[in-house]
């Protein structure tokens, strides 16, 4: 099965970015202002945009929050740093890394978007577990990204032009509910910004702290219930 692999994903990138704006950044941009308008912005919070390769996406956010955008290509980074610099967005700050290696810690964003990412990494489930665990409790991750199809002549014809897409960047068989399958986050709700769209726009919840604290609770009942009735205090 063709597959990604990250040390060629960001060279690949890297050429890509010299001319992706105007061939497939054209087609994505409607799409990932969708996907922006998906997380619940509040004043002050941290958002990471994993995969924000020559920045398209950043001009949908408000300046109240901080944005830090990641991607592995030097090329795509070096570009959305140039469009950065040009607007003045003193919000937003970029970097270079390796999701499949991260350099954040656990929590430390308020809410995470993925935009073409899911498909372009080695292991995608890996990548959405590792976003459950640097997101906060009750954060949204919104993937923006294109997968199988659950027509089986689409999705027949997807597998078997798999190894061409992956030559020049993504993989088109991945499927959403293998992706989420083992994945620690609550699937919210899913849609297309076009009845014929071949992209999708998934929105999944960190809800760790909710079902901890559910659990905490139900077993201090089951402790109350197992202590000896408390006696009268005798005056």
């Amino acid at each position: 099965m063709a597959t990604m692999r990250e040390r060629s994903t960001k060279p690949m990138y890297d050429i890509w970015s010299r001319f992706y704006n105007l061939t497939f950044g054209m087609l994505v941009r409607s799409r990932q202002r969708r996907a922006v308008q998906q997380l619940p912005f509040k004043p002050g919070d941290r958002i990471l945009d994993l995969g924000v390769g020559t920045g398209l996406t950043l001009k949908h956010y408000p300046k109240d929050v901080t944005v830090i955008g990641m991607d592995l290509s030097h090329g795509m980074i070096s570009k959305a740093k140039i469009m950065c610099k040009e607007r003045g967005y003193d919000h937003i700050k970029l970097v270079r890394g390796d999701g499949m290696n991260p350099p954040f810690a656990e929590q430390s964003f308020d809410h995470i978007l993925m935009c073409h990412t899911v498909t372009v990494v080695s292991d995608p489930a890996r990548l959405l577990n590792w976003a459950a665990r640097i997101v906060k409790p009750g954060g949204r991750i919104v993937l923006a990204n294109h997968f199988r199809s659950t027509n089986p002549i689409m999705a027949w014809l997807e597998k078997i032009s798999n190894p061409f897409w992956v030559k020049i960047g993504w993989r088109s068989d991945v499927a959403l509910e293998d992706v989420l399958k083992g994945v620690d986050l609550q699937f919210e709700y899913h849609f297309k910004h076009r009845f014929m769209d071949l992209w999708q726009i998934v929105c999944l919840t960190n809800n760790r702290h909710t079902l901890v604290t559910l659990s905490e609770n139900q077993q201090d009942d089951q402790n109350a219930n197992s202590l000896p009735a408390k006696q009268p205090i005798l005056a």
